[in-house]
């Protein structure tokens, strides 16, 4: 009887480790797999929070656009240009800074005065365009 313990107990142990080793190696291919994702880089783009906007009726009024974005390889203190292609291909030019991550936060107003028709954004950095985007003005 003692030795049909002995190997109950020995088998019990083989399946264990049947069982444990790949539970261990599945649990080690989901870290790896969330570290790798987690540490894959980011893209240089450039977004605005809507696409279309309409144009305010009263000199008074403005809508608000806001620009976000990443610059990739960013270095502190540079400036990046966000040029602003209206309809008529009149240009504005907004200069700013991004955060020492290369994140992107800017705005822009819309009036009564601006532009009805879709604008091309473009976004700069060392004179480079590196992404662009468009919204639309509607009337």
């Amino acid at each position: 009887m003692f030795t049909h313990f002995f190997y109950a107990k020995k088998r019990n142990k083989i399946m264990q480790s049947k069982i444990i080793l790949p539970v261990l190696l599945g649990i080690l291919i989901v870290g790896i797999t969330q570290f790798a994702f987690a540490e894959e880089a980011k893209v240089t783009y450039i977004g605005i929070d809507e696409e279309k906007f309409q144009q305010p009726s009263s000199k008074y009024n403005y809508q608000e656009i806001v620009f976000f974005g990443y610059v990739e390889g960013y270095s502190r203190g540079e400036q990046v240009t966000i040029n602003i292609i209206s309809p008529d291909n009149s240009e504005d030019e907004i200069n700013t800074y991004a955060s020492k991550k290369g994140e992107i936060y800017t705005l822009l107003h819309i009036t009564n005065d601006s532009q009805i028709g879709v604008h091309q954004v473009i976004l700069k950095y060392h004179d480079i365009e590196i992404a662009s985007t468009s919204f639309e003005i509607l009337e």
